[in-house]
């Protein structure tokens, strides 16, 4: 009797650790066995922050659609939190979000992390400082083309005609990159518009890109477009 006792004990007790390592991280609700990559060591606590998140996804790629006149807001924190689970559903179960363009594979693991961590409004360390935008291709990839642009130009986007991946860029029939001829790239042309054919287009709720940074663009360009 005395041997029954302790095997049933120390199952009781293995159970216990077993599903303490288990909830330490839950999965997001309704996601079933879907894994959509885990986080880099440093990523953990410097990126998985609402300020983070809402910079690098929400605001390009859902805002424009779901700000004060949508059915979901997310235009706060709180109003993020409340809509959580309709967030979910939409990105990961049923990819019926963004309308605009399915998120990367980047960014939905972000979201998808950000989320099992218990979506936290703060990091408990601040983000690692952001590289500058220097006049390289992979630098204005990252810092203007995926969050101002891909929202429509990705193969079922709107703008599926005209890729912006370097090569597509040079060899595109519209002269987008004239290498080493900024002022007469089609490229340059449309950033520094100022009726409603400018790009980003203001009419579907995007602002200019910055000055400092149609500059890098133009000394990419400039420089051969390498």
């Amino acid at each position: 009797m005395k041997v029954v006792f302790r095997l049933v004990s120390l199952a009781v007790v293995a159970g216990g650790l077993i599903s303490c390592n288990y909830t330490r991280l839950k999965e997001p609700q309704g996601s079933g066995n879907q894994n959509f990559g885990d986080l880099k060591p440093n990523e953990k606590l410097s990126m998985m922050n609402y300020t983070f998140i809402n910079s690098r996804i929400l605001q390009p790629k859902c805002v424009s659609c779901h700000g004060s006149s949508g059915d979901v807001n997310i235009e706060s924190y709180d109003s993020i939190k409340s809509n959580l689970s309709k967030i979910q559903e939409a990105v990961f179960v049923t990819e019926t979000m963004p309308k605009r363009g399915a998120l990367t594979s980047e960014e939905k693991r972000l979201l998808w992390n950000w989320i099992r961590m218990g979506a936290p409004r703060e990091s408990a360390e601040p983000p690692p400082e952001e590289e500058p935008l220097i006049a390289t291709y992979e630098s204005i990839r990252s810092h203007v083309i995926e969050p101002k642009c891909v929202t429509c130009h990705n193969p079922i986007g709107t703008g599926n005609k005209v890729p912006l991946e370097r090569q597509g860029l040079l060899d595109s029939p519209l002269e987008l990159v004239l290498p080493g001829n900024p002022d007469e790239s089609g490229l340059i042309i449309a950033l520094e518009r100022k009726d409603d054919k400018r790009m980003p287009p203001a009419k579907e709720g995007y602002s200019a890109l910055k000055p400092e940074q149609i500059q890098i663009i133009r000394e990419w360009i400039n420089n051969g477009a390498n």
